[in-house]
């Protein structure tokens, strides 16, 4: 009964990642992130020439406004 148990945790733990991994938004699944400089929201993505950044101002996050 103990190896059925552990079957069944296993396999829930792997169907959860696997939906989870399925949910990612295209800028996770590309290496993209948001952040904030000098109180303006930028999207930057990260590939193998390096980051990029640009403003992105329809982004989900707020930034404050602090001025530079």
């Amino acid at each position: 009964m103990s190896k059925r148990t552990a079957l069944i945790v296993l396999v829930a733990v792997f169907g959860l990642g696997a939906l989870m991994g399925l949910r990612a938004t295209p800028s996770q699944a590309a290496g993209c992130f948001y952040r904030c400089i000098c109180g303006t929201p930028y999207k930057c993505c990260t590939t193998p020439s390096g980051t990029t950044c640009k403003v992105d101002r329809s982004g989900p996050i707020q930034c404050p406004q602090i001025a530079c």
